[in-house]
């Protein structure tokens, strides 16, 4: 195998942020902009320096240990005992791998759709068709390519849109180091950090930076991530001269009337990269969940896996119907799963026997990642609340509740880890 270089492990990490930058981000930056003006980079510049940290870890312990994540779990806590976390921690995932996929096409068909008026049926059988064909002929190194194009495309597209406001640097770097939450303003922070830090891209970095370095590794991972984030906080400024919008053709008519048809035209091609991009990582996800995390080695099931997950999302995109209900339950579910994986690898990563004395980090550095476990605890505690919220249409949400089980968890967690440091001295 031709070794990697600086260049290729770049392109192989770009599928990490093609994939966390969907309509749903597109969504969550242009309101976090239009409601709060760029108050909110801050948590753009957190989020995606999380993801990285996450990302390492999980790619780190593969490399280092040579086992994919789910392999790691099995060797930490046995055949047994292991075998059910993997099946606790991955078919939320793959649930959220389908139940999302709908909404991915349809970013993809909206995109196309504000550039070239025709029926959104047609474009939801091409997309569907052509995003079949790269999943069928390619591996990683097909996608990545693919991926760093439809990344380039965003980059450029945003990029665009965010340029034609007129912030100062000054305003724009206060803005990016003052942690600021505005009233009524925490669930845009929480959900900033959710669109980022996504659970199955924990999967596709394991699974992909077999046979790589640890040096390697991080160089594409930190410029691929750092690069999303970019193209994130480019959204977010750009969404802060929109004002608020109900759907994609609205606010195409908003940037329109801003900037003219390049804001309509750079909405609709970075809208159509998003979705496509994500409509790809998705059921490439679930077959690497499937090949790594569940051990499945048959090409048919692997197939059958991504074909499942993309036939879903097709099936839902040219109905019309939103699986509401579905959405509901796997926001509930992934919710549970984010911070129990973010559990999982902060153990595993400090564990001797699978990370030797010289790959680990020093003792700092578990400091940050109780503070990212923290995060995503938050986060995917009020996502459950969240969804138990609006599906049983209740009142008010609980967010106090999930504020003091947030502290006790990351409380439990900093004792395990002193415990843990202390045994391995």
């Amino acid at each position: 195998m031709k070794p990697q270089s600086k260049v290729t492990s770049v392109i192989l990490w770009s599928v990490i942020s093609a994939a966390f930058i969907g309509p749903g981000t597109i969504t969550t930056a242009f309101t976090a902009g239009s409601q709060f003006d760029i108050q909110l980079l801050w948590t753009v510049v957190f989020a995606t320096v999380a993801c990285i940290v996450l990302q390492e870890l999980s790619a780190r312990i593969t490399i280092v240990s040579g086992q994919t994540f789910g392999q790691a779990i099995v060797h930490k806590y046995g055949t047994k005992a292991g075998g059910k976390l993997q099946w606790l921690v991955t078919i939320p995932v793959l649930l959220g791998c389908a139940a999302y996929e709908a909404g991915n096409i349809l970013g993809a068909v909206s995109g196309i759709t504000l550039l070239l008026p025709q029926s959104g049926k047609v474009a939801t059988i091409v997309v569907t068709l052509i995003a079949g064909i790269i999943l069928w002929k390619g591996g990683s190194r097909l996608i990545s390519m693919v991926m760093t194009v439809l990344v380039g495309l965003m980059g450029i597209a945003f990029l665009v849109l965010a340029i034609q406001t007129d912030y100062t640097l000054t305003e724009l770097f206060k803005a990016i180091i003052t942690p600021v939450i505005p009233n009524e303003g925490e669930w845009l922070v929480l959900a900033l950090v959710g669109t980022t830090i996504v659970p199955y891209n924990i999967f596709i970095g394991s699974a992909i930076s077999k046979g790589s370095t640890v040096p390697l590794m991080r160089l594409g991972l930190t410029i691929s991530v750092i690069i999303g984030g970019l193209i994130t906080a480019w959204i977010l400024i750009a969404g802060s001269i929109t004002g608020n919008f109900s759907s994609f053709p609205e606010l195409a008519n908003r940037l329109h009337a801003q900037m003219g048809p390049v804001g309509a035209w750079a909405l609709g091609v970075g809208l159509f990269a998003a979705g496509f991009s994500s409509a790809i990582t998705s059921p490439y996800a679930a077959s690497l969940i499937a090949a790594t995390v569940l051990g499945s080695e048959s090409k048919r099931t692997i197939n059958g896996v991504w074909l499942t997950v993309l036939l879903i999302g097709f099936l839902f995109g040219i109905s019309g119907v939103r699986p509401i209900p579905v959405i509901l339950t796997v926001q509930a579910l992934n919710g549970f799963v984010l911070p129990l994986l973010v559990y999982y690898l902060i153990l595993m990563v400090n564990d001797n026997r699978l990370i030797p004395r010289h790959f680990r980090h020093k003792s700092w550095y578990d400091l940050v990642l109780l503070v990212i476990f923290g995060a995503t605890t938050l986060m995917g505690l009020s996502n459950v609340d969240k969804a138990i919220t609006n599906g049983f249409k209740l009142e008010s949400s609980h967010f106090e509740v999930v504020i003091i089980i947030s502290v006790a968890l990351l409380m439990g967690l900093g004792l395990q880890l002193y415990n843990l440091r202390n045994r391995s001295v």
